[in-house]
């Protein structure tokens, strides 16, 4: 896997917009101090995202939002909207901050302002934010996260750590074990570790950009559907790579005669999307029992009903099978799940198999 270019390298260059320098403007208002301040270009470009072949090139947009947490009676976040971008790339930011907020008080500062915990105490899990993705190349793909500090005496925002990029950002091309064809696939999962990412296109793609956390020297396994024969295509590759990099990379992937489902795991520390590996006409037991792809590390799948609830469960190992970490079940009587209630029964080998509920 060739490592292309950092996409954030001439952003960091511009030494002379190091931080974040507040302007002599600043209001008090019934909701707090308010705040303008200017923030050093992404890069030296000023055109939206896209592919530069060798690199990418991001900027601040007008009307973007990035979230400022800090901590005044309880975890705050101040919510700072781009309102001007000048010819150098450099953005204009607007916010306000509690009334009584103590100076040199320290902040974080996340792009964008959707991947703030919702409590405000930091960043969402990378599991949480790169659950869904599309296989497009566009900003939400671009996570920052610094941190700062907010003088309230004499209004302004000094920057001690700029926003840096969270993820790597892949550009993959998916073709067959000779790597004699591309093969249009759809989805395209990928494993790390206990967390698998899905990546739906639109429509079936040979080329998927997608957006990663960083690992170092770990298998990496992909797991795709081909969009003309409907067969699952699998490779793995033990891999490093770092966040805020570009990445291009060729999937030769071989066919397999097993296939998976999706199922999402919401907001809780396990949260991204987790595949349920089956062999078309396993029992749903036969498939944990007989798919290692179903238990990474020390966590696994189970099982847990009783006359009214059906679910199923991820499970940590250590922590014994019969613990739930978090279930599928959803109360109601049997009848409302008819064709969907009964999940030892066989697997659909068309694939239309589907799980209760999501968590």
């Amino acid at each position: 896997m060739k490592k292309v270019f950092g996409f954030i390298g001439l952003a960091l260059a511009l030494a002379a917009c190091n931080n974040l320098e507040s302007v002599n403007k600043f209001d008090q208002t019934a909701d707090g101090i308010t705040i303008t301040a200017t923030l050093a270009p992404k890069s030296a470009f000023t055109k939206a995202i896209s592919d530069q072949s060798t690199y990418l090139k991001v900027d601040w947009a007008v009307d973007e939002h990035l979230a400022i947490l800090y901590t005044k009676d309880g975890n705050q976040m101040a919510d700072a909207t781009i309102t001007a971008v000048d010819g150098t790339g450099a953005a204009t930011i607007t916010f306000s901050v509690v009334d009584g907020t103590p100076d040199n008080t320290a902040c974080t500062i996340i792009y964008p302002k959707s991947a703030a915990k919702d409590d405000h105490s930091g960043v969402k899990p990378a599991g949480v934010l790169l659950a869904s993705q599309d296989g497009t190349l566009n900003a939400n793909l671009d996570v920052r996260v610094g941190a700062g500090t907010i003088q309230t005496a004499t209004p302004s925002l000094t920057v001690t750590t700029q926003p840096e990029p969270q993820f790597a950002i892949f550009k993959f091309t998916t073709k067959n074990e000779a790597g004699s064809a591309t093969i249009s696939v759809k989805p395209l999962a990928i494993s790390i570790g206990t967390l698998d990412y899905t990546v739906t296109p639109s429509t079936a793609t040979s080329e998927l950009y997608v957006a990663l956390p960083a690992v170092s020297s770990k298998t990496v396994s992909f797991s795709a559907i081909n969009s003309s024969d409907s067969k699952m295509y699998t490779c793995s590759k033990s891999v490093t790579f770092s966040a805020g990099n570009y990445y291009q990379s060729t999937l030769k992937m071989a066919q397999s005669t097993k296939t998976f489902l999706i199922v999402s795991k919401g907001t809780t520390n396990l949260s991204g999307d987790k595949l349920f590996y089956y062999t078309p006409g396993e029992t749903y037991q036969e498939a944990v029992d007989n798919n290692p792809e179903n238990k990474v590390d020390s966590y696994g799948w189970g099982t847990w009903s009783n006359e009214y609830n059906q679910a199923t469960i991820f499970f940590k190992e250590n922590e014994g099978s019969g613990t739930i970490q978090k279930d599928m079940s959803r109360n109601g009587v049997r009848n409302a799940y008819s064709g969907e209630f009964a999940l030892g029964s066989t697997v659909k080998a068309d694939g239309t198999y589907v799980f209760l509920d999501t968590y």
